[in-house]
């Protein structure tokens, strides 16, 4: 598959770390039983690895601040007190999402040294920050700064790159905001941020701050920073400024609906060409495909026959050219970012709805070239993952103990 709307049957791809060329391959007198089908490795542009073990608490019936209030805030007090937590935790998240067919994800968490060891273990890309806030689980916006701050000392590693983290304006008022996006800007750096996740967002700028939300966006300077904006539920009303070429804007249908965020005006923005693409965030599952799906769903719901490829164009092309990783297309000279999926039985030749939405087995990742899972393992640190395993389900039974 070049492209999810370009593929070649019964062809090759040659690569070392970057890709050399895509040629017929030779006819074969058999037809297979499995059907193998190459692609580019897909992007999620908005995780939280360290809240990977208690996943399924989205699930608990509760919005987004029942949620937070409820769970999130008690795991992660308990990551900063023990930072290895969230190594073994972005370890497991990132398995996952290799075995889906993830080979590089923007990340934001507290511990993101940890994360980034789990990155350069097991291989894939990553683009890193830390939630800056004034209260919440820091004790102070300073720490939060100084803490995304110090990843630019560790990360020397080319396929990793580091923003800065101003969490969401509930959490960080407009004039620090603008302080991290104006250093963000000295330091050629972007930003990766939360955005009308929840209309209460909307309410909380328009009460304690009388702004609104494109106020918001001018006052702190995000349309002139390179910024990764997460969930966008509710900003319908900038769609013209999230439609400049420095935004991303990182849609998350899995846990907006099960949160209760809301729909995000996901075709508005596509048609005001803006640079939508698809983060996993804390979902039930890791697996991206879960949320190709919920996205196709959700947004063409009641209109006709959806485009099956479209959710995959997010998540590849889309995706790698936005994070700054590449075209996000098979083709030479680009970094040899491939995943091998294997099919049983097919019976459709669209190989986006074969991988997608049919019964698709990711056999082998690579990143620059570089075998990092295969037949669902890490190449490279499958004894720390299953350490990661044993780790965490002793923490869990301690941590979610009954009183």
């Amino acid at each position: 598959m070049i492209n999810p709307y370009l593929w070649l049957s019964k062809a090759c791809v040659r690569f070392d770390t970057r890709i050399k060329e895509v040629y017929a391959a030779p006819e074969t007198a058999e037809k297979p039983d499995r059907v193998k089908i190459i692609t580019h490795g897909m992007a999620t542009t908005h995780t939280h690895l360290g809240l990977y073990p208690i996943r399924n608490t989205v699930v608990s019936g509760m919005n987004l601040d029942d949620w937070v209030k409820n769970f999130v805030w008690g795991w992660e007090r308990f990551l900063r007190e023990n930072p290895e937590v969230s190594y073994y935790a972005s370890l497991l998240a990132i398995r996952e999402l290799l075995a889906s067919g993830v080979t590089a994800f923007a990340d934001m968490h507290v511990n993101e040294d940890m994360v980034y060891k789990a990155v350069l273990e097991s291989g894939v890309k990553a683009d890193l920050s830390v939630p800056i806030m004034n209260r919440g689980i820091f004790e102070s916006y300073e720490e939060a700064l100084e803490e995304n701050l110090s990843l630019l000392k560790i990360v020397n590693e080319p396929k990793v790159r580091v923003r800065l983290g101003p969490c969401t304006p509930r959490l960080l008022p407009p004039d620090l905001f603008r302080e991290v996006v104006d250093l963000a800007r000295e330091r050629e750096l972007g930003v990766h941020t939360h955005l009308a996740e929840v209309f209460e967002d909307l309410v909380w700028l328009k009460s304690k701050y009388s702004m609104s939300l494109r106020d918001f966006v001018r006052f702190v300077g995000l349309d002139r920073v390179n910024a990764i904006v997460a969930h966008a539920v509710w900003a319908e009303e900038v769609a013209d400024v999230l439609s400049y070429s420095n935004f991303v804007i990182s849609h998350a249908p899995r846990s907006n609906i099960l949160l209760g965020d809301g729909r995000a005006p996901v075709k508005s923005y596509l048609r005001s060409q803006s640079n939508v693409t698809i983060g996993v965030d804390v979902a039930p599952t890791y697996d991206i495909r879960d949320d190709l799906r919920a996205y196709t769903l959700l947004h063409y719901e009641g209109e006709g026959l959806p485009n099956l490829q479209e959710a995959f164009l997010l998540a590849t092309t889309v995706a790698y050219r936005s994070l700054g990783f590449g075209k996000g297309e098979l083709i030479e000279g680009e970094d040899a970012d491939l995943v091998v999926w294997s099919v049983e039985n097919p019976v459709l030749g669209n190989p986006v709805a074969l991988v997608s939405w049919c019964n698709s087995v990711v056999e082998e990742v690579y990143v620059s070239g570089s075998l990092v899972f295969s037949s669902g393992r890490l190449t490279h640190a499958q004894k720390s993952v299953d350490k990661a395993r044993e780790v965490l389900a002793e923490i869990l039974n301690e941590f979610f103990k009954p009183g």
